[in-house]
């Protein structure tokens, strides 16, 4: 089986999964706007700052006081796991993959590992925000499981948003750093689902994806000559 999944398209199983395997066994994604470069340029800068702490054997503000240990040592080794074409990385033995690309790791003082991850966004957090990112740190921490790596049975996250904009272009950021529990056994749980669903046949549209009823709508709207083209161009 010739399939690597990830957190995100995981996290698409979980919203529709008729999207998901027309994603993964067709190629077809759901269309796309612009996407803000911002994102991946502070994520950038936030994974230099963090390494300039890494070099000096210290934490960063945002965990000092919140996390006993050290930031990961092994910059060749983090530096894979941070690259897409690489990530972190778990080969079922039918030839499935699931990777995941980590911001940063915490090597505790117990010698277990636990993942960070940092997130930019326009607004302070809600009670429940860090609940969106679940099953992502599951699935970070099912694969430093696999990879010989015992986890910590918590990740956390390190949220950014604006605060107040200075001269010359300086802006200034609120950071909230949580610390939430996980459970592996989830990840692979989820992992295997859609392995699963990867091997049947293609689901029913999802009432409740507002994809499938844009298309649902379309063919309804459609002649059965103009509706058949449209199914034949998906390949469904």
């Amino acid at each position: 089986m010739d399939i690597t999944l990830s957190p995100s398209s995981l996290s698409l199983m979980e919203e529709c999964r008729r999207c998901f395997w027309l994603q993964v066994n067709k190629g077809i994604r759901r269309p796309e706007g612009p996407f803000p470069s911002l994102p991946s340029g502070m994520d950038r800068v936030l994974k230099n700052y963090f390494d300039g702490y890494r070099k000096n054997g210290m934490l960063p503000p945002e965990l000092a006081g919140k996390a006993e240990g050290v930031l990961f040592p092994d910059f060749d080794k983090l530096n894979e796991w941070r690259s897409n074409r690489n990530g972190l990385r778990y080969k079922t033995n039918n030839g499935a993959v699931l990777m995941g690309v980590l911001d940063d790791l915490l090597l505790e003082n117990s010698g277990k590992y636990a993942p960070i991850d940092f997130k930019t966004r326009g607004h302070p957090l809600k009670e429940n925000t860090h609940t969106y990112y679940q099953l992502q740190m599951d699935i970070y921490s099912f694969l430093l499981e696999r990879n010989g790596m015992q986890q910590a049975g918590h990740a956390f996250l390190i949220f950014y948003h604006p605060k107040a904009a200075e001269e010359n272009g300086k802006v200034s950021f609120n950071v909230e750093t949580v610390k939430m529990g996980t459970e592996p056994a989830r990840g692979e749980a989820v992992f295997l689902d859609g392995i699963s669903a990867l091997s049947k046949e293609l689901p029913e549209a999802n009432s409740s994806c507002g994809f499938c009823r844009w298309l649902e709508t379309v063919k309804g709207q459609l002649s059965a000559k103009e509706s058949q083209k449209l199914l034949d161009d998906f390949e469904f």
